[in-house]
């Protein structure tokens, strides 16, 4: 058996047991030494070096000049180039980035004298092997940014294309989450140090890892290689920051007060969005304890934040002054040991909790606090078995402990919701447990073939496994209202009132303790191939899932057939000078579900309720609400209401890019794309006639629930000088569909609606003609469309749909050491509509005028910071920094309140007034 042959089948027995969600953490070069008349130069000896690599790395350049060094962390790095009778050349500054490719050609001339060479490279700003769309920001692009709250989210809103951060398109005010193609905030993938973070019961951005953690942010709005899933949309991947040879520190602090804020003009949304100060206090650590061998580095972010409330005025509601006052602190750990070359681990952790709440905001019988104590940790290996074979692996876990407590502790009154307003009073809601946890297991293991004129091939494999668990516990208020004590329904009462004196609807609780788990494995297969000016990616993802209710029992289950997703990805250095590249990707992307679904599927508890409509008259006295002949019976919804489709398939998205990228010189890059992608037969809990209850749901494939995205973008990035940094996009995009990827509420103020994978759209069922309930089941479901009455208006304008988009991240280091850096961002308008009542849920769910088809003003957000060092004595740096955001203190309108009530057409939310933060930070 020749070699070649060996080495293929022991690499697939390799794949067989060893064989993925794994995020890229690292960067890479390659390149091929040549001498002064291009002939390839075998047996070159490389070693590259940097301050963020434990020792060193090297390599010899193979047969055709070939060399490669896998696995590099971030940072910037020198290549030294020696060979016997040949000139040693150093070439410095090449800057490595998450999961980018630096390519490079360097060519030897015969030795005339004995110096060494040094010699400034240039980093190539154009990746010619892969064609995921990636956003990048370094620890010092993150240092730099005019970032208002330090969070995750604001970093990744300077992506081009994504919508939904300044202008939260689930409550219609404050910072949101990000959409990406289409798909809302749930659609997304977050990753830390190479594990998935998100949520159990939302696929949320999970554990908070502190803002001066982070090491470098990679955002890949198309991650079409197959290491990469459970994700419709973008990946947001955070690698750590790991100490390093030198001991460096820094204490900051970062104030946000509301009197160095713009007076707000008038919007609804006063009780949702207070004046807010914002003291941030944190201090950074790291270093060596062995040098070249055991790093450390550790990071603690303390927050205060103080809300007050005017008097204010809803309606006819009118709300107190009030004041709360939060205290949380974020703890951040890494340890990072190499006890040999080649081989490096890692231990990562984060302790983020809750410290104190006083006071309240809104009316005092409202007030709840929300306590919360989360961790997580990490272990990640790297290591290099020889010149082509490389394994990776990592293991975390994640807990999430939360609850929401009532103030006053009082459950007896019930909440009343007032649908004219959509706002609560009376009580709060309720107190409510909830705890979440995630176990992910990573491997990966890569082989490098020179196949000669077939090629020279990255095969990759790679296997996850993951469990996702959470418990939510709720005892709603209401428990002095239960009128039918007895009946299994005696967990609480809401009241709805259409307006005052107008009681409308009552809906009585049944336990809600639900326990749901789910558990799977991921595989992947990738080969990216590199033939002269082309490269070919062909991989293959796919994945299982187990669901499991609140006995362990298994709900239902997808094997690998279910989930498989193929990705194809061509790339053409059209001239074959690395300047000009045109990239074609094909891939398919599937999501496992979360928890929140499972409620419905728990056998004693979950979303069960009984609703009754007011038959009494007006203005009632207490004594008469509380009067079980007032109240007239519509429905139950119980456990027993609930199925599952045997036929049922995850959701899929299929996406399609095109891309042409231009190096402009040497320090300019264009890059022009188009996308395209579509999910048809998105899940629902679907309404059908049952002969025996009549009414029931069944958890499907829906024929009419779907999305669909198509955008064209123009990337500007580059420098002039060293002096300006710029990235610019301009994005022109369409995001339609059913069901955004994300919560969708009635009322922007509300608490009930539409869930990520099932909600009330699809709930009307047709009843067979003269069926005694046929009319109240069009008049309670009308609207909501089903399987025979289509969409009902549905489909259209997503909420975080923008059609025209453009952003501007600048930074300018000017004379006299000051550094200026700049962000503009100008949106078109996001689509909203108005929301026709339901009668089946007295919220407001319906779309009569279809969905989308209004636009709110176009809007323009200009922020500033300004920011320059001081030497001191000792070493130490003094570091003062002024951020100015929404310098112009443009305030129009975000959201218009959307129901269709007397309020219909009010300003909700606008823009953030104009705000002042000042920052001051000793580095040592």
């Amino acid at each position: 058996m020749s070699t070649f042959f060996k080495r293929a089948f022991s690499f697939a027995v390799c794949l067989f047991f060893v064989s993925s969600l794994f995020a890229v953490q690292t960067g890479e070069i390659i390149g091929k030494v040549t001498d002064d008349t291009g002939a390839p130069l075998p047996g070159v000896a490389i070693t590259a070096k940097s301050p963020r690599l434990q020792g060193i790395r090297t390599a010899v350049s193979a047969g055709n000049g070939n060399f490669r060094f896998p696995l590099l962390p971030i940072g910037k790095y020198s290549l030294t180039f020696e060979l016997s009778g040949f000139e040693k050349i150093t070439q410095t500054g090449y800057d490595i980035h998450l999961g980018f490719t630096v390519s490079i050609d360097v060519a030897l001339k015969i030795a005339t004298v004995t110096e060494e060479i040094i010699v400034t490279a240039e980093t190539p700003l154009i990746d010619k092997t892969r064609t995921d769309t990636s956003y990048r920001l370094s620890a010092e692009d993150l240092a730099r940014a005019p970032t208002q709250g330090r969070t995750i989210q604001e970093i990744v809103s300077y992506t081009p294309g994504v919508t939904g951060v300044r202008a939260d398109t689930v409550y219609g005010t404050g910072t949101g989450s990000p959409s990406f193609r289409g798909e809302g905030e749930e659609g997304n993938n977050w990753l830390v140090d190479g594990l998935s973070a998100r949520g159990a019961i939302h696929n949320d951005s999970g554990v908070t890892i502190n803002y001066d953690s982070w090491d470098e942010v990679q955002i890949i709005s198309d991650p079409f290689m197959p290491d990469l899933g459970h994700s419709q949309g973008g990946i947001i991947n955070i690698v750590t920051k790991s100490g390093g040879n030198e001991f460096h520190g820094e204490l900051g602090a970062l104030i946000r007060d509301q009197h160095l804020r713009a007076e707000r003009k008038d919007q609804l949304s006063v009780v949702s969005e207070p004046n807010t100060s914002i003291h941030n206090y944190f201090g950074n650590l790291g270093g060596p304890i062995i040098k070249d061998k055991l790093w450390f580095f550790l990071s603690n972010n303390f927050h205060r934040t103080a809300d007050d409330s005017d008097v204010e005025t809803i309606g006819w509601l009118t709300f107190p002054s009030g004041k709360r006052r939060l205290n949380t602190n974020n703890l951040f750990g890494k340890i990072t040991f190499t006890p040999q070359k080649g081989h490096s681990f890692s231990f990562s952790g984060t302790l983020d909790k809750f410290l104190s709440q006083s006071g309240g905001i809104g009316l005092t019988e409202t007030y709840t606090k929300t306590a919360y104590t989360d961790y997580s940790y990490r272990i990640n290996y790297r290591g290099i078995i020889n010149q082509n074979t490389l394994l990776e692996a990592a293991f975390g876990q994640s807990d999430r402990d939360s609850g929401i407590k009532l103030i006053e502790e009082d459950f007896g009154p019930a909440r009343y919701y007032w649908s004219d307003i959509g706002q609560y009073t009376n009580n709060a809601m309720a107190d409510r447990v909830t705890i979440e946890r995630r176990t992910d297991f990573n491997t990966r293991l890569t082989q490098y073939f020179d196949l000669g004129r077939f090629g020279n091939h990255e095969i990759g494999a790679g296997f996850s496994y993951y469990r996702t668990y959470s418990e939510d516990d709720v005892r709603w208020t209401g428990q002095d209202f239960d009128l039918w004590t007895g009946n299994g329904f005696d967990n609480g009462v809401e009241i709805t009132w259409s307006s005052p004196g107008n009681p409308s609807l009552l809906r009585e609780y049944g336990n809600y303790g639900v326990v749901d788990s789910t558990k799977g494995i991921s595989l992947y297969l990738k080969d990216r191939i590199t033939i002269d000016r082309f490269a070919f990616m062909l991989g293959l993802r796919t994945e299982t899932q187990r669901i499991f209710n609140d006995m362990g029992d298994e709900v239902w289950s997808w094997g690998l057939g279910d989930f498989l997703s193929p990705r194809a990805s061509l790339a053409v250095d059209l001239l074959n000078d690395g300047n000009n590249i045109l990239k074609f990707s094909f891939g398919q992307f599937t999501n496992p579900v979360t928890t929140k679904v499972l409620e419905f599927f728990n056998t004693e508890a979950g979303y069960n309720w009984r609703l009754y409509s007011w038959a009494g008259g007006s203005d009632p006295t207490d004594a008469q609400l509380q009067d079980p002949a007032n109240w007239s019976f519509q429905y139950a919804q119980t456990q027993t209401s609930y199925g599952v489709d045997p036929d049922l398939k995850p959701n899929k998205t299929t996406k399609f890019l095109l891309e042409f990228d231009r190096q402009l010189g040497r320090n300019w890059a264009l890059k022009l794309r188009g996308v395209y992608s579509y999910a048809r037969d998105i899940t629902e809990l679907v309404g059908v006639y049952d002969p025996v209850n009549v009414w029931a749901w069944v958890f499907k494939n829906f024929k009419f629930k779907k999305r669909d995205y198509r955008a064209i973008e123009v990337e500007l990035n580059g420098r002039i000088a060293d002096r300006l940094m710029l990235n610019a996009s301009y994005t022109w995009s369409e995001a339609k569909g059913t069901n955004p990827g994300q919560f969708e509420l009635g009322f922007w103020d509300g608490t009930a609606g539409n869930a990520y994978e099932a909600g009330v759209f699809g709930d009307r069922m047709k009843l067979p003609d003269g069926h005694a309930y046929k009319d109240l089941t069009d008049l309670i479901f009308g609207g909501l469309g089903g399987e025979d009455y289509g969409d009902e208006g549905w489909y259209g304008f997503l909420p975080y749909s923008v059609d025209h988009q453009v952003k501007i991240l600048g930074t300018y280091f000017a004379p006299y050491d000051f550094i200026i850096s700049a962000y503009i961002e100008y949106l078109s308008g996001y689509h909203w509509e108005k929301k026709g009542y339901s009668a089946g849920y007295g919220d407001y769910y319906l779309f009569p005028e279809g969905r989308g088809g209004r636009t709110t003003p176009g809007h323009m957000y200009v922020d500033l910071s300004l920011e320059k060092d001081f030497a001191l004595p000792q070493g130490f740096i003094l570091s003062l920094r002024l951020n100015v955001f929404n310098i112009l203190n443009s305030q129009r309108s975000i959201s218009f309140v959307k129901a269709d009530t007397a309020l219909f057409g009010e300003v909700w939310g606008r823009q953030e007034p104009r705000w002042l933060q000042l920052q001051a930070i000793l580095r040592f």
